[in-house]
């Protein structure tokens, strides 16, 4: 499965999550470490965020954990710009 993807390690709950996108439209990812598993297995995953057309996106952590981001595309070549993390 073709995506790019951030490990962000521990973040604790209330962090924003904040993804400056370049190009077509982008589905942006926040799962933990479990489900970012689930994700790669193909399995089923729970995530946080959704299809994004504008920039930036942010997302909260909703609670304390290892956390991934995960960012991929319908058409097209997904860029992203910059991913920073801004503790809650």
């Amino acid at each position: 499965m073709e995506h790019l993807w951030w490990d962000l390690g521990l973040c604790t709950a209330g962090t924003d999550v904040e993804v400056e996108l370049r190009g077509v439209e982008a589905f942006v990812r926040l799962l933990d470490a479990d489900n970012y598993k689930d994700y790669l297995d193909d399995d089923e995953y729970t995530y946080y965020g959704g299809v994004w057309q504008t920039s930036p996106v942010v997302l909260e952590v909703p609670y304390d954990g290892h956390w991934y981001l995960v960012v991929d595309g319908y058409e097209g070549r997904i860029k992203v710009r910059q991913v920073t993390t801004i503790p809650g």
